[in-house]
């Protein structure tokens, strides 16, 4: 099996944390914020085949930049539909209401469960709270290499999603972490929508909102 690559890509105004995965000469990104033209070009320059485009939830500085990489690479887009009520929400509120013609794409609807990705296992994880369809994707250890969880905007390092907009949830969220993300091993580095990358043994012990 080919080792992972996973390249971090700041994209758009909200400094989103745009992820390029690869091994053996194919990839998928997870999350594409907009103007993601220095993403499309990393693509190009190492030859990768693109085979999928994961994302964590709907919100515009995490999906943004869909359509570009869809159009230009032809992979197809995962994401929940859940977060589908997005489309008719105004973006002071979060959504893409006013934008909708120019960043909708077509997407595969994708849930909780086991998948084969890059030629190694993902576990899709049902984490709501920041909106009703974030997902979380787990790639578990292979050999040596910890295992890693990309959670978009569901838990920071030192701090959680914001729960504000619509159809958010502060329980849902505080539990959605306790229940799929803190189950995970200690060492697996979290990598997260904004800010640096952590670990569920961090968060466990650091972040205030766990802390007893």
């Amino acid at each position: 099996m080919n080792s992972l690559t996973i390249e971090t890509f700041v994209l758009g105004p909200d400094e989103t944390n745009c992820y390029l995965l690869s091994a053996g000469g194919e990839a998928v990104v997870i999350d594409a914020g907009v103007d993601p033209g220095r993403l499309a070009a990393r693509i190009e320059e190492q030859g990768l085949a693109l085979r999928g485009i994961y994302l964590t939830h709907l919100h515009i500085d995490h999906s943004g930049g869909v359509r570009e990489l869809h159009d230009r690479f032809g992979a197809p887009v995962y994401a929940s539909p859940n977060d589908e009520f997005l489309k008719e929400i105004s973006m002071e509120a979060g959504g893409i209401r006013e934008l909708a013609s120019f960043v909708d794409f077509p997407y595969e609807p994708v849930g909780p469960g086991r998948r084969r990705v890059l030629d190694r296992p993902m576990v899709v994880l049902d984490t709501p709270g920041h909106t009703p369809g974030s997902l979380s994707y787990f790639f578990p250890s292979v050999g040596s290499s910890a295992g890693c969880v990309f959670s978009g905007d569901v838990i920071f390092m030192i701090a959680v999603g914001r729960t504000d907009l619509p159809r958010g949830s502060g329980p849902e969220l505080i539990g959605s972490i306790r229940s799929r993300i803190f189950i995970l091993p200690d060492d697996t580095r979290i990598y997260s929508g904004h800010g640096p990358m952590t670990t569920v043994a961090h968060e466990k012990k650091y972040n205030p909102h766990f802390m007893v």
